[in-house]
């Protein structure tokens, strides 16, 4: 037999097909429409139980999405059960806010519209420079891309980026940024983006390349 919370999804689903427009467009505002209540309801509990030191600490995020993130990440160390909320919510906040740290040391996010603009070339082949291994892009959880803005310079992308990038054993977006950020003791403590830019791009490919090599 059938539970209520089935028969009720059922007759949501046929109240959808009978409405006017495109039935997946449809779908997908009535599944919108469902997230939303949740999180709603979700930040409504986590809210009420942080203290106002988390709540000023996800206020000062740049960012809503950092903000929410910020606000997840910090309840554990407030002793906030985090398990009543969801028990895999905290590994997830954890793994969003080091992203929208990860991204902020990164100079922020461009668009595919501003990456564009800034080298003079159309979206499309911004979007076939991603594909290639040309330019770095991450995710941003809506089906676009960001672009870091550390890979640019005035004069446009740095030299030397795309061996970088196809050097990489890794192939993780996320992990590559890291990678492109963190410093090296193999270059003296520079990045490999600084290495780049001071023209030792030969020297940047080879640490690059070595980034997995005790996973492969």
């Amino acid at each position: 037999m059938r539970s209520r919370r089935s028969i009720a999804a059922l007759a949501k689903a046929k109240n959808i097909s009978s409405m006017g427009g495109h039935p997946a467009e449809n779908a997908r505002e009535a599944l919108a429409q469902a997230f939303l209540k949740r999180s709603v309801k979700m930040l409504e509990r986590v809210s009420s139980s942080a203290s106002s030191e988390a709540l000023k600490s996800a206020l000062s995020s740049p960012t809503d999405v950092g903000g929410v993130a910020t606000l997840l990440s910090d309840l554990a160390p407030l002793d906030v059960d985090l398990s009543a909320v969801d028990p895999f919510v905290e590994a997830m906040a954890l793994g969003a806010a080091i992203k929208q740290e990860l991204l902020t040391s990164g100079g922020g996010g461009l668009t595919s519209s501003q990456v564009s603009s800034a080298l003079g070339i159309t979206r499309q082949a911004v979007d076939k420079r991603r594909i290639r291994h040309a330019l770095l892009a991450v995710p941003n959880g809506s089906g676009e891309y960001l672009y870091p803005a550390c890979q640019f310079t005035s004069a446009g992308v740095i030299p030397g980026l795309e061996d970088v990038l196809r050097a990489f054993q890794i192939r993780s977006p996320w992990t590559q940024l890291s990678a492109l950020l963190a410093p090296a003791p193999a270059l003296g403590g520079r990045t490999i983006l600084d290495a780049l830019k001071s023209g030792a791009i030969e020297r940047a490919i080879a640490i690059a390349a070595s980034f997995g090599e005790q996973a492969a």
